[in-house]
């Protein structure tokens, strides 16, 4: 079984997860529109047609995720802060949202832990609060002593998301300014110096980062992976050393230097761009012009056979347009494609790709 994705940071996997008294899955908080999963079931058949045995397999994939979502259901938190930044002294007022996968009210957890973390990862408060319809609310005073400004972070997590790891918990980081020298002149927003990675005077809990490059790319190939012949879109990423976003300009070239496509930011530092991987070709690298230096980077590795997937979500109101593209090397395969939103499966189809392409919706 193989499982192909959108782009990464789209990209929500069914993890593997211990049996404890009850399990979630959990994803990160919504954003304005809501997440879609799809998962793309590969099995090789001998035939054209498929054999009752290949039927269940599917079948049986598709009673997992129905079940998945009946006896394993989400949960996520979400704070609402009554500020985007903090001075020293101030209090942090928040109001907790705990919510199912389906954006209605959690009545799975009753206790929310909310803990507030030092601009060197350690926890300097801790509070422990009763969840009522799915609600609650609470503060931190910003008094400790000594106080020295920087990014604090508040993260929130019931018990029952904990089985799943800490990227089920809620995380966000706030700015806490150094108070004002004059009373109410919130005009001065001063920080910390820091040197690198360096936090001052924090003992630093958290693992130290590799610092980067002064510039860095990463590339997100939709479906997962590039093969060889076959058109794709990628998704990138650019960052300065210490991970805020850039806007470069760049083309990918062949190993004689010809560009072969161009690609630019589009917001926070992040673009796409469609590239054909040719067979046969050495590696082809990404080249990008950035305060007057230039900077080279490997796109990721090509697979001589495999399946794409494009998903188009804009087309058409009520459907998604789904694409599956292979090259010639790569045998027909049946694939059962699964839409799952919130959760819980929406709609599925079962298709074979008996030439280099096939289009569909689904509702």
């Amino acid at each position: 079984m193989l499982y192909f994705s959108l782009f990464h940071w789209c990209f929500y996997p069914l993890p593997a997860f211990k049996m404890h008294r009850r399990t979630a899955l959990c994803a990160k908080t919504m954003k304005r529109l809501p997440l879609f999963l799809f998962l793309l079931l590969c099995f090789l058949i001998r035939g054209q047609v498929p054999d009752n045995n290949e039927l269940l397999k599917l079948t049986a994939h598709l009673q997992a995720l129905r079940d998945f979502s009946t006896y394993i259901p989400q949960e996520k938190v979400y704070l609402h802060f009554d500020n985007t930044s903090y001075y020293q002294g101030d209090p942090i007022w928040f109001k907790c949202y705990v919510t199912t996968g389906e954006h209605q009210l959690s009545e799975l957890s009753k206790t929310l832990y909310v803990e507030l973390l030092n601009p060197g990862g350690e926890i300097m408060a801790t509070r422990i609060l009763k969840i009522e319809n799915g609600q609650c609310h609470g503060d931190f005073k910003l008094n400790q002593l000594p106080f020295h400004s920087g990014f604090y972070e508040v993260r929130a997590y019931t018990k029952y998301m904990l089985n799943f790891g800490d990227g089920a918990i809620f995380s966000r980081l706030l700015p806490v300014f150094n108070k004002p020298k004059t009373e109410g002149d919130f005009e001065e927003k001063k920080l910390l110096s820091y040197s690198g990675w360096e936090i001052g005077n924090y003992p630093m809990k958290r693992e130290r980062p590799d610092k980067g490059k002064a510039v860095n790319l990463r590339f997100f190939p939709e479906g997962g992976h590039l093969v060889q012949g076959v058109a794709s879109r990628i998704a990138f990423e650019a960052t300065d050393e210490i991970g805020n976003p850039i806007e470069v300009t760049g083309v990918v070239v062949d190993a004689t230097n010809q560009e072969l496509c161009s690609f630019t930011t589009i917001h926070e530092g992040r673009g796409i761009f469609s590239y054909i991987p040719n067979a046969g070709r050495r590696k082809d690298v990404a080249v990008v012009d950035y305060s007057g230096k230039r900077y080279r980077f490997d796109l990721p590795d090509v697979l001589p056979q495999g399946v794409i997937m494009e998903v188009d979500n804009l087309s058409h109101p009520d459907s998604l347009g789904i694409c599956l593209r292979k090259n010639s090397n790569t045998p027909s395969q049946m694939f059962g494609v699964a839409v799952l939103h919130g959760g819980k499966l929406q709609s599925y189809r079962f298709t074979h790709i008996r030439e280099d392409q096939i289009s569909f919706c689904m509702n």
